[in-house]
C-alpha cells in the first residue's frame, strides 16, 4: 500500500517563503517611491504658489514698468533679497513639513523673461517665469531650461497705461 503524504516539503516551504519575500521587497520599494513622489508633489505645489504669486505681482505692474522691458532670462530685480546675505538674487526660501513629522528648509529660485509680442503688437508683451528647485534624492527626468525640476508658467502683459 502506498504511503499517504501529509503536510509540505521543505522545497515548497522555501519556494513560498522566497515569493512571499520577493513580494514584501516590491511593497517596500513602491512605498519608498510613494514617499519620494509625494514630496516631489510638495515642492511642485509649493513652487507653482510662488509662480502664481510672482505673476499675480507682474500683472500689477504698469506696462511702463522698467521690469517690464523686454529682457532675457535673469532673477526679477524684486527679489534681489540684499537685506538676506544668506539667499541669492531671485531665491525664496520655504519650510516644508517631511513624512514623519521633520521640518526642512526648502529654496526656490525664480527666474523670469520678457519678450515683445511676436505678432509685432507694440502694446502686448509676453511674460514666462520659472520656479525651479533643487531636491535632494530626486532628479528631473524632464529636461528643462535649467536642469532642475521647475515649474514655468507665462502671462500676457497689455499696455493699460493709456
Amino acid at each position: 500500500m502506498p504511503r499517504e503524504k501529509s503536510g509540505f516539503t521543505v522545497i515548497e516551504v522555501m519556494v513560498a517563503l522566497a515569493v512571499l519575500a520577493v513580494g514584501m521587497l516590491a511593497l517596500l520599494l513602491m512605498q519608498a517611491q510613494t514617499v519620494r513622489d509625494g514630496s516631489r508633489g510638495k515642492h511642485s505645489t509649493t513652487a507653482a504658489m510662488i509662480a502664481r504669486d510672482q505673476l499675480e505681482l507682474i500683472q500689477r505692474m504698469p506696462y511702463s514698468d522698467a521690469d517690464l522691458s523686454p529682457i532675457v532670462w535673469t532673477t526679477p530685480p524684486w527679489l534681489a533679497n540684499g537685506a538676506n546675505p544668506a539667499l541669492n538674487p531671485g531665491e525664496v526660501p520655504t519650510r516644508v513639513r517631511n513624512a514623519g513629522g521633520t521640518v526642512t528648509e526648502q529654496v526656490y529660485t525664480v527666474f523670469y523673461r520678457v519678450l515683445v509680442d511676436p505678432g509685432g503688437n507694440a502694446d502686448l508683451r509676453s511674460v514666462d517665469l520659472e520656479v525651479a528647485w533643487n531636491e535632494a534624492g530626486i532628479s528631473n527626468n524632464r529636461p528643462t531650461r535649467t536642469g532642475l525640476p521647475t515649474v514655468a508658467l507665462s502671462t500676457l502683459v497689455v499696455n493699460n497705461d493709456r
